[in-house]
């Protein structure tokens, strides 16, 4: 398993590669310490099957590096960290596609298991956080951030689609849809279909 991490901090870097490398013994990490060095990382081969991305880079102030991994498969790969976590950034990248958020100050425990959640196909917030990254925003709000791709497995949700059924009518894998699904109900704070859409119909009262 190749894993960049893409962080300004070396100790940041050397500790997140350590603790990985020491857990799994089949981690090879490279560590990038800006937007430009992610960029060349990401050109050279083997592509990393996971990056760790601090979004908030001193050369990349616009997050041009976020937007490049948007508009790519590595977006699907992606787990965001930061030492002072929005919010609302991470609802974004949420619904952007990213696998999950993992503090920096997080305990090895936590890192570790947050990132077995989502090796398990799990879309990862911590539990301490999720209430209040999924609490604020109403249902229009928070579907305009979705993605387009998203909105349209919301959209089926909502109206009963099974996953077959969801993955016939979009032309995707019926693992790609669990996938989706599943970023859909972490992004809405909702434990399972039924609670989306209660969720939504009392919204929309």
């Amino acid at each position: 398993m190749n894993i960049l991490i893409v962080d300004d901090h070396p100790l940041t870097c050397q500790g997140l590669a350590a603790l990985l490398a020491a857990t799994r013994h089949d981690v090879a990490v490279e560590s990038a310490y800006s937007a430009r060095q992610a960029d060349a990382a990401l050109q050279r081969l083997p592509e990393p099957d996971w990056i760790f991305l601090d979004i908030n880079l001193p050369d990349d102030p616009q997050h041009q590096l976020f937007q490049t991994l948007c508009a790519s498969h590595w977006i699907d790969r992606t787990v965001l960290i930061s030492a002072d976590p929005s919010h609302a950034l991470i609802r974004s990248a949420l619904a952007a596609g990213v696998r999950g958020f993992i503090p920096k100050t997080a305990e090895p425990e936590l890192v570790l298991d947050g990132f077995a959640h989502i090796l398990n196909g799990d879309f990862y917030v911590p539990p301490a956080l999720a209430d209040f990254v999924y609490a604020s925003g109403n249902a229009e709000h928070l579907q305009r951030q979705l993605s387009p791709r998203l909105q349209q497995v919301l959209d089926l949700l909502l109206r009963g689609q099974s996953n077959k059924a969801m993955a016939r009518q979009l032309g995707l894998s019926d693992h790609t849809v669990k996938e989706y699904v599943s970023s859909v109900l972490v992004f809405h704070g909702a434990v399972n279909r039924l609670d989306l859409v209660l969720k939504h119909s009392g919204r929309s009262h």
